[in-house]
């Protein structure tokens, strides 16, 4: 079991599940439009709060997040079942190696090792991963005028 404070659910969890759906929509080339995405973004971000919540070992809400946002790219989004889940797997994959690379750079530069960092009060656990979204931004924007596209 693992309690998302309210703060990073707000501040953290919308941005981050939005840029997932952003970037999937965007890797496939298709047209992004805010209400939709909107709409994946609170579903996933409840889902993944009440997978959170279940009394299942570790990692399994990871599963569960794949399984929901590739069902939210189809559902909500419009995208194929092969289109949905590459989407997803690619977004949470780039999630991963942004996050994990952005935030050892960061631990390196400030000198905190892992505890220190789960130590940090929620605010500040909050803003660390700011960073990696920030990047994660950028790309998406960077892929998308310049056409750049996977399909699948």
């Amino acid at each position: 079991m693992d309690k998302i404070p309210l703060i990073t659910l707000f501040l953290y969890s919308l941005p981050e599940s939005f840029l997932i759906f952003s970037f999937g929509l965007v890797i496939q080339k298709k047209v992004i439009k805010a209400a939709p995405i909107m709409i994946a973004t609170v579903c996933s971000v409840l889902s993944s709060y009440i997978a959170r919540l279940l009394p299942l070992p570790y990692g399994f809400h990871t599963i569960i997040g794949l399984l929901v946002i590739s069902i939210l790219f189809y559902a909500v989004l419009g995208l194929s079942i092969k289109q949905s889940f590459f989407s997803a797997l690619l977004s949470l994959g780039t999630l991963v190696a942004l996050e994990n690379s952005i935030l050892n750079f960061i631990q390196y530069c400030l000198h905190l090792n892992v505890e220190d960092v789960i130590a940090l009060p929620p605010l500040e656990k909050t803003f660390i991963g700011w960073p990696h979204l920030f990047v994660w931004a950028i790309l998406t924007f960077f892929i998308k005028k310049r056409n750049i596209f996977i399909i699948c």
